[in-house]
Protein backbone atom coordinates (compact mmCIF):
# COMPACT_ATOMS: atom_id res chain seq x y z
CA UNK A 1 0.00 0.00 0.00
CA UNK A 2 2.84 2.39 0.83
CA UNK A 3 4.40 2.04 -2.63
CA UNK A 4 1.02 2.92 -4.23
CA UNK A 5 0.92 6.11 -2.15
CA UNK A 6 4.49 6.83 -3.18
CA UNK A 7 3.65 6.29 -6.85
CA UNK A 8 0.53 8.42 -6.49
CA UNK A 9 2.55 11.21 -4.87
CA UNK A 10 5.23 10.94 -7.54
CA UNK A 11 2.56 11.19 -10.26
CA UNK A 12 1.09 14.31 -8.60
CA UNK A 13 4.50 15.95 -8.42
CA UNK A 14 5.23 15.06 -12.05
CA UNK A 15 1.93 16.70 -13.06
CA UNK A 16 3.02 19.83 -11.14
CA UNK A 17 6.26 19.88 -13.12
CA UNK A 18 4.37 19.70 -16.42
CA UNK A 19 2.01 22.48 -15.36
CA UNK A 20 4.99 24.59 -14.22
CA UNK A 21 6.77 23.95 -17.54
CA UNK A 22 3.71 25.03 -19.50
CA UNK A 23 3.14 28.13 -17.32
CA UNK A 24 6.70 29.41 -17.85
CA UNK A 25 7.03 28.18 -21.42
CA UNK A 26 10.12 26.13 -20.57
CA UNK A 27 11.58 23.82 -23.17
CA UNK A 28 12.38 20.30 -21.97
CA UNK A 29 16.03 21.37 -21.72
CA UNK A 30 15.19 24.43 -19.60
CA UNK A 31 12.99 22.35 -17.31
CA UNK A 32 15.80 19.82 -16.94
CA UNK A 33 18.21 22.61 -15.95
CA UNK A 34 15.69 24.03 -13.46
CA UNK A 35 15.12 20.56 -11.99
CA UNK A 36 18.86 20.03 -11.59
CA UNK A 37 18.84 22.34 -8.55
CA UNK A 38 17.79 20.43 -5.39
CA UNK A 39 16.11 23.49 -3.88
CA UNK A 40 13.81 23.76 -6.89
CA UNK A 41 12.86 20.10 -6.51
CA UNK A 42 12.11 20.63 -2.81
CA UNK A 43 9.99 23.69 -3.68
CA UNK A 44 7.96 21.62 -6.14
CA UNK A 45 7.38 19.00 -3.46
CA UNK A 46 6.25 21.80 -1.08
CA UNK A 47 3.96 23.25 -3.76
CA UNK A 48 0.70 22.59 -1.87
CA UNK A 49 1.61 25.37 0.55
CA UNK A 50 2.10 27.75 -2.34
CA UNK A 51 -1.12 26.89 -4.14
CA UNK A 52 -3.41 26.48 -1.12
CA UNK A 53 -2.77 29.97 0.27
CA UNK A 54 -2.91 33.57 -0.73
CA UNK A 55 -0.19 35.84 0.54
CA UNK A 56 -2.03 38.83 1.99
CA UNK A 57 -0.38 42.12 2.83
CA UNK A 58 -2.55 44.37 4.98
CA UNK A 59 -2.05 48.08 5.52
CA UNK A 60 -1.89 48.65 9.29
CA UNK A 61 -1.34 52.41 9.24
CA UNK A 62 -1.21 55.01 6.49
CA UNK A 63 -0.60 58.74 6.69
CA UNK A 64 -0.52 61.12 3.71
CA UNK A 65 -0.20 58.23 1.25
CA UNK A 66 -0.18 59.42 -2.38
CA UNK A 67 -1.90 56.17 -3.46
CA UNK A 68 -4.62 56.79 -0.88
CA UNK A 69 -3.95 53.62 1.14
CA UNK A 70 -5.79 53.34 4.43
CA UNK A 71 -5.63 50.92 7.34
CA UNK A 72 -7.35 47.72 6.32
CA UNK A 73 -6.47 47.89 2.62
CA UNK A 74 -5.09 44.58 1.40
CA UNK A 75 -2.90 43.31 -1.41
CA UNK A 76 -3.29 39.70 -2.52
CA UNK A 77 -0.40 37.77 -4.05
CA UNK A 78 -0.78 34.29 -5.53
CA UNK A 79 1.62 31.38 -5.13
CA UNK A 80 3.44 32.43 -8.30
CA UNK A 81 4.30 35.78 -6.75
CA UNK A 82 1.89 37.77 -8.88
CA UNK A 83 -0.40 40.47 -7.54
CA UNK A 84 -4.06 39.62 -8.00
CA UNK A 85 -5.03 43.07 -9.15
CA UNK A 86 -8.78 42.69 -8.63
CA UNK A 87 -8.03 41.91 -4.96
CA UNK A 88 -5.74 44.94 -4.48
CA UNK A 89 -6.30 48.67 -4.09
CA UNK A 90 -6.97 50.41 -7.42
CA UNK A 91 -3.59 52.20 -7.37
CA UNK A 92 -0.46 50.11 -6.99
CA UNK A 93 2.31 52.20 -5.46
CA UNK A 94 5.75 51.04 -6.62
CA UNK A 95 7.28 51.95 -3.24
CA UNK A 96 4.72 49.89 -1.29
CA UNK A 97 5.12 46.88 -3.58
CA UNK A 98 8.91 47.19 -3.33
CA UNK A 99 8.64 47.34 0.46
CA UNK A 100 6.51 44.19 0.84
CA UNK A 101 8.39 42.06 -1.70
CA UNK A 102 10.78 40.74 1.01
CA UNK A 103 7.74 39.68 3.06
CA UNK A 104 6.48 37.65 0.10
CA UNK A 105 9.90 35.98 -0.07
CA UNK A 106 9.73 35.17 3.65
CA UNK A 107 6.32 33.55 3.29
CA UNK A 108 7.64 31.53 0.33
CA UNK A 109 10.49 30.39 2.57
CA UNK A 110 7.95 29.34 5.20
CA UNK A 111 5.99 27.36 2.56
CA UNK A 112 9.27 25.81 1.39
CA UNK A 113 9.91 24.65 4.95
CA UNK A 114 6.36 23.39 5.48
CA UNK A 115 4.94 26.33 7.45
CA UNK A 116 3.06 29.57 7.01
CA UNK A 117 4.38 31.83 9.78
CA UNK A 118 7.34 34.19 9.75
CA UNK A 119 8.97 36.04 12.61
CA UNK A 120 9.38 39.54 11.14
CA UNK A 121 6.13 40.11 9.28
CA UNK A 122 5.83 43.91 9.21
CA UNK A 123 7.45 46.56 6.99
CA UNK A 124 7.14 50.23 6.19
CA UNK A 125 7.03 51.98 2.89
CA UNK A 126 10.43 53.54 2.08
CA UNK A 127 8.85 57.02 2.14
CA UNK A 128 9.84 58.44 5.54
CA UNK A 129 6.91 60.80 5.96
CA UNK A 130 6.58 64.58 5.85
CA UNK A 131 8.33 65.22 9.20
CA UNK A 132 11.51 63.58 7.90
CA UNK A 133 11.59 65.05 4.41
CA UNK A 134 9.28 62.62 2.63
CA UNK A 135 5.61 62.75 1.79
CA UNK A 136 3.70 59.82 3.31
CA UNK A 137 4.05 56.73 5.48
CA UNK A 138 2.57 53.25 5.23
CA UNK A 139 3.07 50.26 7.56
CA UNK A 140 2.08 46.80 6.27
CA UNK A 141 1.93 43.24 7.63
CA UNK A 142 1.94 39.93 5.73
CA UNK A 143 0.20 36.64 6.44
CA UNK A 144 -0.66 33.45 4.60
CA UNK A 145 -4.41 32.95 4.20
CA UNK A 146 -5.85 29.59 3.15
CA UNK A 147 -7.83 29.72 -0.07
CA UNK A 148 -11.47 28.71 0.09
CA UNK A 149 -11.95 25.14 -1.12
CA UNK A 150 -13.35 25.04 -4.65
CA UNK A 151 -16.99 24.01 -4.82
CA UNK A 152 -17.78 21.09 -7.06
Amino acid sequence: MESKMTNKSADKIEKRWKKFQKMLGYTNEELSIYRSFPKNVKAMEAAPGFVKHYIVIEVLEAHNCAAGYQAGDTFFVDGDGCLIVDKCPPKLCAAAVWAFKPLVDRIWEAFYNGGTDILHDTVRCPDVGVRKGGAGEVTMRVRAVPKEPKKM
